[in-house]
């Protein structure tokens, strides 16, 4: 046991030993008290000494956005106006797309709004268009998302 552990035993040691006298217990109830405070500091030292790993729990997956998330937004300010929390979400949004989609053609506009790091509060105009220009980007298919051919999922096997 460390040196602190043996100091934290004699401190509950004697906080027992005075604890006994204050409450004028009998000698054998301040027998026990004492060994339970003295058994309690060992206890604390020898848990001290244990150093055992800790488990780590795995990071949570990301979430994939994309059509239904776009369109539940433009649902929701369809209704009210647009704050910075739809501000915020588009921004999010609209940085996924531009990285899942370099090669999608954007608008200028839509560049400067995702080279924010923090987005300005927008009018409603300017919201609904970088909303629609975003589900144009998230429809617009690409050369990894190409659907195979109809012909080859129709064929029957025989």
């Amino acid at each position: 046991m460390k040196r602190s552990a043996w100091a934290v035993t004699a401190v509950l040691v004697v906080l027992a030993v005075v604890s006994a006298w204050f409450f004028g217990l009998d000698a054998r109830h301040a027998v026990v008290l004492v060994g339970a405070a003295f058994a309690a500091g060992i206890a604390n030292g020898l848990l001290e000494a244990v150093d055992v790993s800790r488990a780590r729990l795995m990071p949570l997956p990301v979430p994939v956005r994309g059509l239904a998330e776009i369109q539940a937004l433009e649902f929701s300010l369809s209704s009210a106006d647009p704050g910075m929390r739809a501000v915020l979400e588009v921004h999010g949004l609209a940085v996924d797309a531009a990285r899942a989609r370099p090669d999608v053609p954007r608008s200028p506009s839509f560049d400067a709004f995702v080279a924010q790091s923090q987005p300005a509060p927008l009018d409603h105009r300017t919201l609904r268009s970088l909303a629609d220009e975003l589900e144009r980007i998230v429809l617009t298919p690409g050369a990894t998302d190409a659907a195979p051919s109809p012909s080859n999922n129709s064929q029957e096997t025989r």
